[in-house]
Parts: C-alpha cells; structure tokens; sequence
C-alpha cells in the first residue's frame, strides 16, 4: 500500500477510490502500490477522474464548473431521462452552462412530460415535472386520473378526472344514501320508488333495482361493475354534489365541461371502442365487427389511455356539464360517433338506455392532505 494525497480545486469534492467512497477533498489515503482509479465529484461541477499509477504521492484535480439541476417530480419516482443522464426523481445533474437541455420524466401509467431548460449561467436550477398519476379515495371507493396543469391549455386544470364511468355499484350506494327508506307514493309502479322516478326517467330496465324483500337499493347480478345508464343529466349532477360531500380530498365533483371532455379523452383515441356491431339486436351499425358486448361492457374492458382513463369512446354516452349535451358514442353508435369530437343534445330530464357520466374536479388531491 501506498500514500497518496488528492487535492481538488474547489475543495470539498467527494473522493472514491476504486468504487469506495473516501472522503472529501483534500485527502491522504492509502492506495493499493499496483495503481488506483480516483473518481471525485461536487455538486454544480462535472464529476472527474484518474487512473493513477506510482510514483506519485499528490493527485491534483480540477473541476469544471456546470449546473446543477435538482429534478423533482410529482408524483416522485418516475425516471428522469436526459442525454446520457439517467436516475429517478428526485435526483440532480451537472450540465454546461449556456446549453438548452431535455429532461423527460416518465410517469406509471406510460405517459412520459419533457420540459426544455435554458442554462444560461452556471449555479443551481430547480425543475418541477408533473406527470399524471392515479389516486384512489377509499372514502367513496373511486378510482381516480390526476392530470397536471402542464398537460392542459392555459388557465385550465390540474384535472381528477374518474377513471371509469361511474358504475351501478357506485350509483346505488348515493341511491341508499338520499333514499334509505326507498319512499313510494300511490302512483309508484311496482319496483319503483320516487327517487327512481325522479331521476331515472328511462323506459328500460337499468342496471340498478331492488327486490319487494329488500331494504335497499343494489345492482342487478353481475351488474355492479356496469356503467350506471337511464340517469338523467339534472340527477348526475346530483350524484356529483353528493359525491363532494362524501369525499375525503375535499375537490367539488362535478360533470366535465365539453372542452375539458374531449381534451381528457383525446389521448385514448387508439383504442377498442364499444359501439354498434354484430352483437346487437336492436340497431346493427356495422355487421362486420364484434367487440364482444352486446350492450354495455364493463368498467375497463376496452383498456385505458395514457392519461389512466378508460372507456371515453363508445360504451355510453357520457353527459358533460352543459345541459342536455352528452359526448363520446355509445354501445348503439357508429364508428364515426364513437370519437372525442362527436356530441349528442338529448332531454335532460329523460334518462337512457345508453348514456352514463364520469365526474371530474378542478385541482388535485395532492392540493390537500388525504389519509389513505
């Protein structure tokens, strides 16, 4: 073993010898007498190196100054790609000043955000990259698409959109909630109460009911996971009010402006859609496809879009929050109404066989402390 000193200009640098961490400049530690490989690094300069072999007994090093960009992400954990550079956030990079730089970070659902950074002069830079991510409230039991401002128009946004439509299930828990004692009057029709008469005008059997022997509202068998459909517009806004004061994050639920629909529905524009095809039997729109429903289809059977969000295009009709007006297709539509453009004006007080809704907030759950 030998004794070897490493100074560096600027002092404080991290020495590694031979991949072992030292200490910090300046340094005396003894070597192997064969020759070592010295790595020292320090924030806001590029990292450098040297192999040494004897005789030497002082190791001088400079280090050229750069930025140091801290890279946080939101959610943190994604991979931050950048040039050669590549860690998970939050981690930091050294780049030479007056340089335009990508750093690209790439979320859990596949969707990846680059941000270009202008390094104009050397110090350090903090880069914030939010991307979207999924949030779940076990208060409500909703499954929930956080998208980040930095995806949306301007003034718009962030966005907690539901990832699926709401269901039959979800639907008869607000149900049991407004109506516990599933009230009648004399005009009420045999399985029927006047909450169903209310807000579910539709002349076809939907997918939530209760039995003569039962105490509460439930989804039909095997229904629960189904789109909720025959509510009308007036009554999904009413779920969405009801949802707010049930949720823990605090967000005000409410039906998705017409912009903001298809702006959320844009990036699942490549997948399969339930629409009208061979399987159905009252309107066959197109003999030559089969996507496997007759009806509706089931919350995420037709996959999701890079923003976490699934069944946007075809499957029902979603309404949005401008009465009377519903958007996206539906399991009776065509391929060509089965798009983020296409939109429908229907009586917003009648409930339909093939409409539904999702809810969505503006702001974020991370906006506010949630206990999960």
């Amino acid at each position: 073993m030998r004794q070897l000193t490493v100074v560096t200009i600027p002092g404080g640098a991290l020495v590694t010898v031979n991949g072992i961490g030292s200490g910090f400049s300046p340094i005396t530690q003894f070597v192997p007498s064969s020759g070592a490989f010295i790595q020292v690094e320090k924030d806001g300069f590029f990292p450098c190196d040297s192999l040494i072999q004897f005789p030497i007994d002082t190791l001088f090093l400079q280090l050229k100054e750069g930025c140091l960009i801290v890279v946080n992400t939101n959610p943190p954990g994604c991979q931050i790609i950048s040039h050669d550079f590549s860690g998970i956030s939050p981690c930091s990079l050294v780049v030479e000043s007056g340089s335009t730089v990508d750093i690209t970070a790439f979320g859990e659902m596949g969707v990846s955000v680059t941000r270009v950074v202008n390094v104009l002069t050397p110090g350090t830079r903090i880069v914030k990259i939010a991307v979207p991510y999924e949030f779940y409230d076990p208060s409500i039991g909703f499954s929930f698409s956080v998208i980040p401002r930095d995806l949306l128009p301007f003034a718009m946004g962030p966005l907690t959109a539901g990832r699926y439509e709401v269901t039959a299930l979800q639907f008869s828990d607000f149900m049991n909630s407004v109506d516990p004692f599933l009230l009648r009057d004399s005009s009420s029709l045999i399985g029927r109460t006047c909450l169903m008469d209310s807000i579910l005008k539709c002349n076809w059997k939907g997918p939530v009911g209760f039995n003569n022997d039962t105490t509460a509202y439930a989804p039909f068998e095997a229904m629960g996971s189904f789109p909720m459909v025959g509510i009308t517009w007036i009554g999904a806004n009413w779920y969405c009010d009801w949802l707010s004061s049930q949720s823990s994050t605090e967000l005000e639920f409410r039906l998705p402006y017409c912009d903001e629909w298809e702006l959320l529905a844009s990036p699942g524009a490549h997948l399969s859609v339930n629409l009208s095809d061979i399987n159905e039997t009252i309107l066959t729109r197109h003999p030559e496809l089969d996507d496997g429903w007759l009806e509706t289809a089931p919350s995420g059977s037709m996959g999701r879009s890079n923003w976490g969000l699934c069944e946007m295009q075809g499957n029902v009709w979603e309404w949005t929050f401008s009465p009377g007006i519903a958007a996206g297709g539906s399991w009776l539509s065509s391929v060509e109404d089965c798009r983020s453009e296409s939109r429908i004006e229907l009586k917003d007080n009648l409930g339909f066989p093939f409409v539904g809704f999702r809810v969505v907030a503006t702001g974020s759950p991370a906006d506010i402390p949630v206990s999960l």
